[in-house]
């Protein structure tokens, strides 16, 4: 059970018997896990969050050495990182210029009825959770390996493979329609993909590039 002092600010809520840090100290370590990537240790409106179950609260497995499934997780995790960057991936377009439409008790009925009204709502409520310095720090140094590594004109296909193939999987796209839209079979494009892995893979390890 939580304690709660009538009229105490929400930072001071702590469990009973437990040690309250002052609120610099508590921003001092929220800042540094910040930087080491860590969502648990972020400093909320309430105190230090705990994420334990959630999605950002998983913890990223560091490995010990280079191997081909390094490699491919820090690439997948680059375009992760990637899609969740604040930018605009297109020219803006027409917008509505329009006033905001005011809906009677009849429509909110209607739109209750075929779950409209649930959808856009669920449409307003989205979040998009920036990411860490230390992320943007590796999806950097990943995304730069095709680039550095397969840039000949011999490496152009294996280059392209890679990176689509790190992309599809990092937004869970439908590899079956992506194949069939560069007109490539999986074979054949798992083949390229595994062969710019391996390269990847040789340059890191002969370049000593440490692991994290």
């Amino acid at each position: 059970m939580i304690a709660v002092k009538s009229g105490e600010p929400p930072d001071r809520i702590v469990q009973p018997g437990a040690r309250v840090a002052p609120l610099p100290e508590r921003a001092a370590v929220a800042a540094r896990a910040e930087l080491r990537g860590d969502r648990a240790g972020i400093l909320g409106a309430i105190g230090m969050s705990a994420l334990s179950g959630s999605r950002l609260a998983s913890a990223r497995r560091v490995h010990d050495h280079w191997s081909l499934l390094a490699v491919m997780e820090r690439l997948e995790e680059a375009f992760r990182v990637l899609a969740r960057l604040p930018i605009t991936t297109r020219p803006r377009g027409y917008v509505n210029s329009m006033p905001y439409y005011v809906c009677d008790r009849g429509d909110l009925n209607a739109q209750l009825e075929t779950r409209e009204l649930e959808r856009m709502a669920q449409l307003r409520n989205r979040v998009r959770i920036p990411p860490t310095p230390a992320e943007v720090a590796r999806m950097e140094e990943a995304l730069h390996w095709p680039a550095a590594f397969l840039s000949g004109a011999e490496f152009h296909h294996v280059a392209r493979a890679v990176n689509l193939g790190s992309l599809w999987s990092a937004l869970d796209s439908d590899i079956d329609a992506g194949l069939k839209r560069i007109k490539l079979t999986r074979r054949t494009f798992n083949v390229r993909k595994l062969q710019g892995l391996r390269i990847i893979l040789r340059e890191l390890v002969r370049r000593r590039v440490p692991i994290r």
